[in-house]
């Protein structure tokens, strides 16, 4: 596709250009044992084999060290699992018929954070963000490129946070009860045992640890620019004016947080306390099941302050 001149003149236009000598693996990731699969792996070339080599070693113990921060959720894991202990308990999961909890991914979100990606890095976010990478130093006056953005994200992420809420709050009733009952119904759903109407939302069990809230989303753009995009995305501008979502906007140049309210936005103000540190994201959360305190990570310091 890449070859195509009209391809090729397409992502030019957009501002995206990809060298020549670019190779394109394609793979995918399995969301409940953590195994990430790359395919045609025999057309790499020589003379990007031994990149794509270590690329790939480097993708096998991010799912390794994924695989040890999901499973502490489990209460079938024990805590003292090390990272290898806990992806193999992961791929023993899947393979159990009896299991009835799915690999909880999206569970517990509660903030999108649109904007540069140094403004996060360093930081453990207990797997409650959408992360999206955005510059706004790149982008034009019209704020073309977020509204882009936000054109898929505020429906897809928005569309996720409500689906686990009303799920949540009313499991009978928005979610779809226990999954243990549950027969997969003409392939386009699934009904309690043999007789009841077809069930929508989630299943309790992929849904209990979740604690319900509107989704936040944080978007690194000034109020001016922010409001510009309200006003010509009816989507957005709904979601928001509803209260279905929350929205707050961070000063480029300042870090400074405003938060959206009836209709303008209010300077956030908090109390200037330092984040927990701790050397590691496993240091930080290596013991505990619960919801944990964000915490700023930093090799080499001192652990401060402790998990709540």
């Amino acid at each position: 596709m890449l070859n195509d001149p009209k391809v090729r003149a397409a992502l030019e236009g957009r501002g995206l250009i990809i060298p020549d000598d670019t190779v394109f693996v394609g793979g995918m990731h399995n969301t409940a044992n953590d195994d990430i699969t790359l395919s045609d792996t025999d057309l790499c070339p020589e003379s990007h084999r031994a990149e794509f080599e270590a690329y790939a070693a480097l993708l096998h113990e991010a799912g390794v060290r994924n695989a040890h921060e999901r499973a502490r959720r489990f209460s079938s894991a024990p805590l003292s699992l090390n990272a290898p202990g806990a992806k193999r308990h992961m791929e023993g999961r899947v393979q159990d018929l009896s299991q009835v909890r799915p690999e909880w991914g999206h569970a517990t979100n509660a903030v999108c954070i649109v904007g540069r990606r140094d403004k996060t890095r360093g930081m453990f976010l207990d797997r409650r963000a959408f992360l999206i990478s955005y510059d706004p130093t790149q982008d034009d006056e019209a704020s073309t490129i977020l509204g882009r953005i936000l054109g898929a994200a505020v429906p897809v992420c928005s569309g996720i946070n409500l689906e686990y809420y009303f799920s949540n709050v009313d499991s009978p009733g928005w979610g779809s009860g226990s999954k243990l009952p549950h027969n997969i119904t003409g392939l386009i759903g699934v009904m309690d045992g043999a007789m009841s109407d077809l069930r929508t939302g989630l299943p309790w069990q992929m849904v209990e640890i979740h604690e319900p809230m509107r989704l936040l989303f944080i978007l690194e753009r000034s109020e001016e620019a922010i409001a510009a995009i309200l006003a010509r995305d009816a989507f957005f501008r709904n979601m928001l004016e509803k209260r279905w979502i929350q929205l707050a906007a961070m000063n480029p140049e300042t870090g400074a947080l405003s938060v959206y309210r009836d209709g303008g936005f209010e300077a956030h103000v908090s109390a200037p306390e330092p984040l927990p540190t701790a050397p590691s994201s496993q240091a930080w959360y290596t013991g505990w099941r619960d919801y944990l305190q964000f915490a700023e990570i930093t090799p080499g310091a001192a652990r401060r302050g402790a998990p709540s």
